[in-house]
Protein backbone atom coordinates (compact mmCIF):
# COMPACT_ATOMS: atom_id res chain seq x y z
CA UNK A 1 0.00 0.00 0.00
CA UNK A 2 1.15 3.49 -1.19
CA UNK A 3 2.11 5.95 1.99
CA UNK A 4 -0.70 8.74 3.30
CA UNK A 5 -0.77 12.13 1.66
CA UNK A 6 -0.60 14.26 4.84
CA UNK A 7 -0.32 18.06 5.06
CA UNK A 8 3.44 17.57 7.23
CA UNK A 9 4.49 14.69 5.13
CA UNK A 10 7.39 17.04 3.67
CA UNK A 11 9.09 15.96 7.14
CA UNK A 12 8.90 12.49 6.03
CA UNK A 13 9.47 12.49 2.60
CA UNK A 14 11.60 10.03 0.59
CA UNK A 15 14.43 12.25 -0.82
CA UNK A 16 14.58 10.88 -4.09
CA UNK A 17 11.41 9.26 -6.03
CA UNK A 18 8.53 7.77 -5.03
CA UNK A 19 8.72 3.59 -4.49
CA UNK A 20 9.21 1.43 -7.48
CA UNK A 21 8.88 5.08 -9.57
CA UNK A 22 12.51 5.16 -10.51
CA UNK A 23 13.31 8.15 -12.84
CA UNK A 24 15.08 7.08 -16.44
CA UNK A 25 17.86 9.18 -16.06
CA UNK A 26 18.83 7.15 -12.74
CA UNK A 27 18.04 4.09 -14.69
CA UNK A 28 20.45 5.35 -17.45
CA UNK A 29 23.31 5.78 -15.15
CA UNK A 30 22.66 2.18 -13.82
CA UNK A 31 22.77 1.04 -17.50
CA UNK A 32 25.76 2.45 -18.45
CA UNK A 33 27.68 1.44 -14.94
CA UNK A 34 26.69 -2.09 -15.99
CA UNK A 35 27.59 -1.77 -19.57
CA UNK A 36 30.75 -0.37 -18.37
CA UNK A 37 31.38 -3.41 -15.82
CA UNK A 38 30.86 -5.92 -18.28
CA UNK A 39 33.02 -4.42 -21.05
CA UNK A 40 36.02 -4.54 -18.84
CA UNK A 41 35.57 -8.02 -18.74
CA UNK A 42 33.51 -8.42 -15.49
CA UNK A 43 31.75 -12.06 -15.46
CA UNK A 44 29.52 -10.87 -12.59
CA UNK A 45 28.05 -8.18 -10.57
CA UNK A 46 28.48 -8.60 -6.80
CA UNK A 47 26.53 -6.83 -4.27
CA UNK A 48 29.47 -4.61 -3.72
CA UNK A 49 29.49 -3.96 -7.02
CA UNK A 50 25.12 -2.86 -7.06
CA UNK A 51 25.74 -1.03 -4.02
CA UNK A 52 28.39 1.13 -5.67
CA UNK A 53 26.52 1.17 -9.11
CA UNK A 54 23.21 2.37 -7.25
CA UNK A 55 25.04 4.92 -5.01
CA UNK A 56 26.40 6.69 -7.72
CA UNK A 57 23.17 6.79 -10.49
CA UNK A 58 21.35 8.04 -7.57
CA UNK A 59 24.24 10.51 -6.17
CA UNK A 60 23.97 8.77 -3.18
CA UNK A 61 26.14 7.28 -0.51
CA UNK A 62 27.36 3.41 -0.26
CA UNK A 63 27.89 2.80 3.26
CA UNK A 64 31.37 1.14 3.98
CA UNK A 65 29.84 -0.53 7.10
CA UNK A 66 25.77 -0.97 6.61
CA UNK A 67 24.15 0.79 9.64
CA UNK A 68 21.35 -1.71 10.69
CA UNK A 69 20.47 -3.35 7.19
CA UNK A 70 21.00 0.19 4.94
CA UNK A 71 23.83 -0.38 2.30
CA UNK A 72 23.02 3.23 0.12
CA UNK A 73 21.86 6.47 1.57
CA UNK A 74 20.72 9.36 0.81
CA UNK A 75 19.03 11.83 2.54
CA UNK A 76 16.46 10.59 4.01
CA UNK A 77 15.88 7.73 2.42
CA UNK A 78 18.29 4.54 3.20
CA UNK A 79 18.66 1.35 0.78
CA UNK A 80 19.55 -2.37 1.57
CA UNK A 81 20.56 -3.38 -1.69
CA UNK A 82 20.11 -7.13 -2.83
CA UNK A 83 21.14 -8.86 -6.01
CA UNK A 84 19.50 -11.95 -7.47
CA UNK A 85 20.34 -14.20 -10.56
CA UNK A 86 17.41 -16.33 -12.81
CA UNK A 87 17.11 -17.67 -15.61
CA UNK A 88 14.95 -15.22 -16.63
CA UNK A 89 14.91 -12.30 -15.02
CA UNK A 90 11.85 -9.93 -17.27
CA UNK A 91 9.86 -12.03 -16.72
CA UNK A 92 10.09 -14.03 -13.14
CA UNK A 93 7.31 -13.73 -11.21
CA UNK A 94 9.60 -14.87 -7.72
CA UNK A 95 12.53 -14.80 -6.20
CA UNK A 96 14.60 -15.52 -3.25
CA UNK A 97 16.28 -13.09 -1.13
CA UNK A 98 18.84 -14.19 1.59
CA UNK A 99 19.36 -11.82 4.87
CA UNK A 100 23.05 -11.18 5.30
CA UNK A 101 24.38 -10.12 8.30
CA UNK A 102 22.23 -12.20 10.30
CA UNK A 103 24.30 -14.62 12.38
CA UNK A 104 22.33 -16.59 14.97
CA UNK A 105 25.16 -17.72 16.53
CA UNK A 106 26.90 -14.35 17.40
CA UNK A 107 23.71 -12.61 18.24
CA UNK A 108 21.60 -15.88 20.25
CA UNK A 109 24.29 -18.33 20.38
CA UNK A 110 22.87 -21.05 18.66
CA UNK A 111 26.17 -22.86 17.64
CA UNK A 112 24.39 -25.66 15.29
CA UNK A 113 21.82 -23.39 12.95
CA UNK A 114 20.29 -26.99 11.62
CA UNK A 115 19.69 -28.69 15.44
CA UNK A 116 16.52 -26.98 15.62
CA UNK A 117 15.41 -25.20 12.57
CA UNK A 118 12.60 -23.47 13.68
CA UNK A 119 14.83 -21.60 16.64
CA UNK A 120 17.01 -20.39 14.22
CA UNK A 121 14.75 -19.40 11.56
CA UNK A 122 12.99 -17.37 14.62
CA UNK A 123 16.57 -15.93 15.25
CA UNK A 124 16.96 -14.94 11.69
CA UNK A 125 13.69 -12.86 11.50
CA UNK A 126 14.11 -11.54 15.36
CA UNK A 127 17.82 -10.24 14.35
CA UNK A 128 16.11 -8.65 10.48
CA UNK A 129 13.30 -7.08 12.75
CA UNK A 130 16.48 -5.21 14.52
CA UNK A 131 18.58 -4.31 11.78
CA UNK A 132 15.16 -2.71 10.20
CA UNK A 133 14.77 -0.79 13.40
CA UNK A 134 18.45 0.46 13.78
CA UNK A 135 18.18 1.64 9.93
CA UNK A 136 14.77 3.42 10.84
CA UNK A 137 15.89 5.30 13.78
CA UNK A 138 18.63 7.01 11.30
CA UNK A 139 16.17 7.31 8.25
CA UNK A 140 12.34 7.90 7.23
CA UNK A 141 12.16 6.02 4.88
CA UNK A 142 14.20 2.43 4.36
CA UNK A 143 13.61 0.39 1.14
CA UNK A 144 15.54 -3.02 -0.39
CA UNK A 145 16.55 -2.56 -4.11
CA UNK A 146 16.99 -5.88 -5.91
CA UNK A 147 18.98 -6.18 -8.89
CA UNK A 148 17.72 -8.88 -10.60
CA UNK A 149 19.94 -10.37 -13.26
CA UNK A 150 20.62 -13.57 -15.58
CA UNK A 151 23.77 -16.22 -15.61
CA UNK A 152 24.82 -13.98 -19.26
CA UNK A 153 24.26 -10.55 -17.64
CA UNK A 154 22.12 -9.73 -20.60
CA UNK A 155 18.72 -9.20 -19.09
CA UNK A 156 18.20 -7.10 -16.20
CA UNK A 157 15.27 -6.07 -14.10
CA UNK A 158 14.94 -3.55 -10.77
CA UNK A 159 12.27 -3.83 -8.00
CA UNK A 160 12.04 -2.07 -5.02
CA UNK A 161 9.70 -2.46 -1.56
CA UNK A 162 10.26 -0.55 2.03
CA UNK A 163 11.21 -2.82 4.12
CA UNK A 164 9.25 -4.61 6.32
CA UNK A 165 9.25 -6.32 10.12
CA UNK A 166 7.95 -9.82 10.15
CA UNK A 167 5.93 -11.02 12.69
CA UNK A 168 7.87 -14.18 13.71
CA UNK A 169 4.74 -16.44 14.66
CA UNK A 170 3.68 -16.15 10.54
CA UNK A 171 6.56 -18.65 9.51
CA UNK A 172 7.91 -22.02 10.09
CA UNK A 173 10.97 -23.11 8.63
CA UNK A 174 12.30 -25.82 6.22
CA UNK A 175 16.01 -26.81 5.12
CA UNK A 176 16.41 -26.95 1.55
CA UNK A 177 18.69 -29.29 -0.47
CA UNK A 178 21.73 -26.48 -0.16
CA UNK A 179 21.24 -26.88 3.88
CA UNK A 180 19.56 -23.35 3.37
CA UNK A 181 16.78 -22.57 6.03
CA UNK A 182 13.99 -21.16 3.84
CA UNK A 183 10.75 -19.75 5.82
CA UNK A 184 7.21 -20.81 4.79
CA UNK A 185 4.32 -18.95 5.53
CA UNK A 186 1.98 -20.90 8.30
Amino acid sequence: MRRPKLRDSNRLMDSCYGIGDIPSDIIVKIGGSIVFLIYTGRKDITGEDWGDIFSKAIDGKHLNSPLGIADVVKGKTAWSMKTVKTAHPLTAKKVRLISGRCSPDYSYGIEDPHADIQKTGEAVLAIWNSRVDITLAHYNAARVGVLVRDESLKEFTFFEEYLEHYNIANYIWEENKNGNLIAMIR
